[in-house]
């Protein structure tokens, strides 16, 4: 069984990100995402730039992430505050005696799935996993894991995942795995339908981009676990009403971002992180049900050790509305 997060020993610098010296009066925090600035942390970002960190009494440093920066490892060594992980690694930090804890799950529905042209035959991703198709993914990736367990051995040769789209432009590929705040806008962008199949729809919906802070944080400053949840609610909730501010920025710190793309994401990150959960409760709130459903089948996939459950403990939790009692928290 793979151990992928005890393989990481070294200690990476931080990436330099947002943030500026710590006003009189407030408290400093740092987050670190799990990679670069795009419409996934919108929310965050907008908390940052609408002020909603500062009047809570926070000065917050964002650090931009990327495919070197162990956000995980970072936040239960305790080098940063907060870290935004996979709901997977969450549970694997945990079950390993990491001391991390949940506290806002963006995605409500797992971004994550296989991406086909929009004139294809396939109407079902048991149909195209079924065919004698080529497949760009990471085969052995807990979803592939999912999927042969619903719909047996596949029909589609697999082609090793390369982050490019070259291949299914040029028809090299009929399939790839796909994030689909990612390459289906991209393409989308660039005039070319396709098609996503969700894991979420296979039964297969992990949360992920979970904020998640350190567990000595939490115990010690659970007043600005508070807040600072808070403050990204808001920030959500101001993102997907107007988030043209907030773009312009993430333009400015990530030019591999285009006025487009950031324009068709809006419509499909609301799909994708609003829920009848967040509607009755708040944006990022997170359930007990999902949690419990995700360790079950990382167990059942063989991604986790069978006593994870009793090893992780509370994997989240659900910092009070601003202005509520604290029994109307969960987890």
């Amino acid at each position: 069984m793979r151990n992928p997060f005890l393989a990481i020993i070294m200690l990476l610098p931080l990436v330099v990100g947002l943030g500026s010296c710590s006003e009189k009066g407030s408290e400093s925090i740092r987050i670190q995402m799990n990679w670069f600035p795009e419409p996934q942390f919108g929310g965050i970002y907008a908390a940052d730039a609408n002020g909603y960190f500062k009047e809570a009494g926070l000065d917050v440093t964002l650090l931009k992430g990327g495919p070197s920066v162990p956000a995980p490892q970072m936040v239960a060594r305790g080098q940063v505050e907060f870290a935004v992980v996979s709901g997977p690694q969450l549970i694997t930090l945990r079950s390993q005696g990491g001391s991390v804890t949940g506290v806002f799950g963006t995605f409500q529905k797992y971004p994550r799935g296989v991406l086909v042209r929009a004139d294809s035959a396939f109407d079902t991703l048991e149909s195209f996993w079924k065919s004698d198709s080529s497949f760009m993914a990471q085969d052995g990736l807990a979803y592939i894991k999912w999927l042969r367990k619903l719909y047996g051995d596949p029909g589609v040769s697999f082609v090793p995942y390369a982050g490019a789209l070259a291949p299914f432009l040029s028809g090299a590929v009929q399939g790839m795995q796909c994030f689909a705040m990612a390459e289906p806008l991209q393409l989308k962008a660039d005039g070319i339908d396709t098609r996503v199949f969700y894991l979420a729809d296979e039964g297969y919906n992990p949360y992920v981009s979970v904020i998640a802070v350190n567990d000595d944080v939490l115990k010690s400053r659970p007043e600005m676990v508070e807040k600072f949840v808070n403050a990204v609610r808001r920030g959500w909730d101001a993102y997907l009403a107007s988030p043209d501010e907030t773009n312009a920025r993430l333009l400015e710190l990530n030019p591999d971002l285009s006025e487009k793309v950031l324009g068709l994401a809006g419509p499909l990150l609301r799909e994708l992180v609003e829920s009848d959960v967040t509607r009755n409760h708040a944006p990022g709130w997170m359930t007990e049900e999902r949690w419990t459903t995700l360790i079950d089948q990382l167990v059942e996939l063989d991604e986790v050790d069978g006593d994870a459950r009793e090893k992780a403990g509370r994997v989240f939790f659900n910092p009070p509305l601003a202005n509520a009692e604290p029994s109307d928290a969960a987890g």
